[in-house]
C-alpha cells in the first residue's frame, strides 16, 4: 500500500487549489448598501435641519459647522467622480445634498442693498470673554480704538465687569452685570453703555444665564438686549430651543425697534433660531459676512461657526459689520454699526 500511494503521488504531483484574485470591487448588493450608507451619512452631516434632527445631539453639532462641512463634501465628491466615474450612483446624490446646503449658505455671502437711513448710528459690540478669562488690557485698548456705544460681554459677571471698568475710567462707560457678585463670571452677562446713550436703564431678563435689556436715553423707542443663550450640550439641550424661540420677544413683527446682540450659540441653519429671529436682520448676513466664524477662535475664520450675532428689527438697519480678535477667549467678537429710529 505504501509503494502504491507513493507511485500515485509521483505520477500526479502535489494537488493545488487555484486562488482567485480579488478585483477590488464589492459584490453589487454590497456596493449598493455602502453607497446608501454614504448618502445617509452626508445627509445627516449637511442637512439635519431638513430631517428634523437639528435639535438632537450629536446632529446639532454637525449643522453648526455646515459651511466647512459642505465645502469638504462637495470637493471630495467632485474628486471621487473624477477618479472613478463608475461611482456616480453614490456621488451624484451626495453632490445633490451638497447643492441643497450650498443654496442655504450662499445668501449669507451676498451683501444687502443699503437701507434708507432711519435715524442715528449706534455702534455695538459683543465679545464672549470665556468665563472672565479674556485679556482685559487688550480689550480695553480695543474699546479705546473703536469706541462702541454698547458692549455686551457674555460670560462676564461682577469680577470681570469691575476689572474692565477699572481699566477704562476715562471712557465714561456705565456698566451692569446680570448676576450678583457671588456668582462666577461664567453665569453672567455684562453690558457697558457709553456716555452718548445718556440715561439708559438696565433690566434683567430671566434665562439660564441671565440677560440684560437696555431701554431709554438716546435709544428712544429701541430696546437693546444683551444675551447669552444656553449651549446645545448634554444637560442644556432641553433649554436651548426654548431660549432661541424666545428671541421673538424682540424680533417678531410688531414688537417695535430692537437690537439683539450676544453669544446665541446657534446659526441660521437651526430651525429654532430661524423661528425666533423672524423679523430681524442678522448684521453678518446683511454685510455678506455671515459665514465668518466667531468660534472657535483658535481656528481660521472660514472653519467654525458664527455663534455671536447682532440682530436688528422693527425699523432698525445694518450699516457695518466686523469680526474682531481679543486674546484669552475662545470666541472672536463682533462689532456692528446699526441705524435705529430716532
Amino acid at each position: 500500500m505504501t509503494g502504491s500511494d507513493t507511485g500515485v503521488e509521483a505520477a500526479t504531483g502535489p494537488i493545488t487549489v487555484p486562488r482567485r484574485r480579488w478585483s477590488g470591487r464589492l459584490p453589487r448588493p454590497s456596493r449598493a448598501v455602502a453607497g446608501l450608507v454614504v448618502v445617509v451619512v452626508v445627509a445627516l452631516l449637511l442637512v439635519p435641519d431638513l430631517l428634523g434632527l437639528d435639535g438632537v445631539l450629536p446632529f446639532v453639532g454637525f449643522v453648526l459647522v455646515r459651511a466647512p462641512a459642505t465645502l469638504a463634501v462637495v470637493v471630495l465628491g467632485l474628486l471621487a467622480l473624477a477618479i472613478r466615474a463608475r461611482w456616480w450612483p453614490t456621488v451624484v446624490p451626495v453632490l445633490a445634498i451638497g447643492a441643497v446646503s450650498v443654496v442655504a449658505l450662499v445668501p449669507r455671502l451676498i451683501p444687502d442693498d443699503p437701507a434708507p437711513d432711519p435715524g442715528p448710528d449706534l455702534v455695538v459690540m459683543v465679545q464672549n470673554v470665556d468665563r472672565g478669562s479674556a485679556d482685559v488690557p487688550a480689550l480695553a485698548a480695543l474699546l479705546r480704538e473703536r469706541r462702541p456705544d454698547v458692549l455686551v460681554l457674555p460670560e462676564a459677571g461682577e469680577p470681570f465687569r469691575e476689572r474692565l471698568a477699572a481699566a477704562i475710567p476715562e471712557l465714561g462707560y456705565r456698566s451692569w452685570s446680570s448676576v450678583p457678585a457671588t456668582e462666577p463670571d461664567a453665569m453672567g452677562t455684562a453690558i457697558l453703555a457709553g456716555p452718548s446713550l445718556g440715561d439708559v436703564r438696565a433690566t434683567p431678563v430671566p434665562a439660564r444665564f441671565p440677560w440684560l435689556e437696555l431701554t431709554g436715553g438716546a435709544l428712544g423707542p429701541t430696546r437693546l438686549v444683551g444675551a447669552h443663550l444656553a449651549s446645545p450640550v448634554p444637560g442644556l439641550i432641553g433649554v436651548w430651543p426654548g431660549e432661541l424661540t424666545s428671541l421673538a420677544r424682540w424680533c417678531a413683527p410688531g414688537t417695535g425697534p430692537a437690537v439683539v446682540l450676544g453669544d446665541l450659540n446657534a446659526t441660521e441653519d437651526i430651525r429654532a433660531f430661524r423661528a425666533g429671529t423672524t423679523g430681524c436682520t442678522d448684521a453678518g448676513d446683511a454685510a455678506g459676512k455671515g459665514l465668518l466664524a466667531t468660534w472657535p477662535a483658535g481656528l481660521p475664520r472660514w472653519l467654525g461657526a458664527q455663534l455671536d450675532h447682532v440682530l436688528v428689527g422693527g425699523g432698525a438697519a445694518v450699516e457695518g459689520f466686523d469680526v474682531v480678535e481679543v486674546p484669552g477667549t475662545d470666541h472672536r467678537g463682533v462689532l456692528a454699526t446699526v441705524r435705529v429710529p430716532g
